[in-house]
């Protein structure tokens, strides 16, 4: 028999019960908390890693873009400890740019980047030619270095208005050939691609408004006919196409490709966009197209006043002309940033930051044209904006991170 007073009472029973299960349920709860601080941790981590992963295989891009083993189906593991470092690139042509999608092993992060080609170091201006020389005149500024004719250059004047400008080093002058550099095979076939990809369906109105990811496997493509394009917003993989389009300064346009036989962007417009005209392309006054952009004709392109393209603009015209017409115009309060590729007569004034590639300049005035004539113009070293994949290049350089 147990001595008397070591019996608990049976209201205890109860409380111990209700007292230990609270221990539990707490400990239980604290051990979920660690558990998903844990899994938080684990993910993040994981995250960091991806971004690593997709920012190193778009390094790997840029430095070796022409390396089959990154956009190989099996993909390209990135370290060999690490399995999750495989990742899968697929390149796909933008415009005369590349979209370069990379994703993780794990499907973690899948992200798309428009990639141009990286600027050629301190070369400025080429101008094709055999014997003559280039006159300078007015406040013109030369900047890198100058592949020119075998003559040079020479200060001379437009009516009253002579050289007012520095002195060009001869330093910085090379012999140039008597034709512009000739376009790599694959980039000439861009333009010629879209120019025969119109589809044959009726035209159709546009949506008021339409996002179609880089990351889906195909565009969103309208046909427009003769039309004016406003009150809109399109973004992504979006391709118009149609005869003689104006886009008005109420649209709102990220990354689009425009094909037509003849393209204007109104004055006050600011898209970013790519404009590949049959014909003609016309960027009036106080229209910006928004890095990365650009401007392809065919015939015939111009820039208004106080209007900028930033990325590129390239005219080739290869029909043989008797009379001297000008392909290109810039105005003298123009801006262009990136690559300027005139085959043909170009009159350019303004301001090109970048590389001016020219087959002849001319200026022209009430009185008659200036043959061979740099007038007004200021050509600047620009090492930061991306070029299009149109000259030959061998590496790239990242222009836009798109969705």
């Amino acid at each position: 028999m147990k001595p008397p007073g070591t019996y608990l009472p049976g209201s205890v029973l109860p409380t111990v019960i209700v007292v230990a299960v609270l221990i539990l349920t707490g400990m239980l709860g604290l051990f979920t908390l660690w558990e998903h601080d844990a899994l938080l941790f684990a993910r993040s981590c994981r995250l960091r890693q991806a971004r690593a992963d997709v920012g190193s295989a778009c390094t790997l891009y840029r430095l070796h873009p022409d390396d089959s083993t990154l956009i190989s189906p099996q993909g390209r593991r990135l370290y060999d400890s690490l399995p999750l470092s495989r990742v899968f690139t697929d390149v796909r042509p933008w415009g005369l740019y590349d979209a370069v999608q990379v994703c993780t092993a794990d499907s973690l992060l899948h992200a798309c980047r428009l990639f141009g080609a990286e600027p050629a170091a301190a070369h400025t201006l080429f101008y094709a030619g055999d014997r003559p020389g280039v006159t300078l005149a007015g406040q013109t500024t030369l900047q890198g270095i100058l592949h020119l004719p075998q003559n040079g250059l020479v200060y001379g004047r437009v009516g009253s208005d002579f050289y007012r400008g520095a002195a060009v080093s001869r330093a910085a002058i090379r012999r140039s050939e008597g034709a512009v550099p000739v376009p790599s095979a694959g980039a000439v076939s861009r333009p010629a691609g879209l120019f025969r990809g119109m589809p044959q369906a009726p035209a159709g109105p546009l949506p008021d408004s339409l996002f179609r990811s880089f990351l889906r496997d195909s565009a969103a493509v309208f046909r427009l006919g003769d039309a004016e394009v406003g009150g809109c917003s399109l973004r992504g993989r979006i391709i118009l196409y149609g005869g003689e389009l104006r886009i008005d300064s109420t649209c709102r346009m990220e990354h689009l490709l425009i094909c037509a036989r003849k393209i204007t962007v109104g004055s006050g417009a600011r898209i970013t966009a790519q404009l590949f005209a049959r014909d003609t392309a016309v960027i009036e006054p106080r229209a910006v197209l928004e890095y990365p952009s650009g401007v392809y004709a065919c015939r015939y392109a111009e820039v208004g006043a106080h209007a900028a393209v930033n990325g590129y603009v390239i005219v080739r015209d290869t029909v043989a002309r008797k009379k001297v017409t000008a392909n290109y115009l810039q105005s003298r309060t123009a801006r262009v940033r990136g690559l300027l590729y005139v085959d043909g007569i170009a009159q350019v004034q303004g301001i090109v930051a970048g590389r001016a590639v020219l087959r002849q300049a001319v200026y022209f005035s009430p009185q008659g044209y200036y043959k061979d004539m740099l007038y007004d113009v200021t050509v600047l070293e620009n090492p930061v904006t991306a070029q299009p994949l149109w000259l030959p290049a061998a590496r790239r350089k990242e222009a836009a991170c798109v969705e």
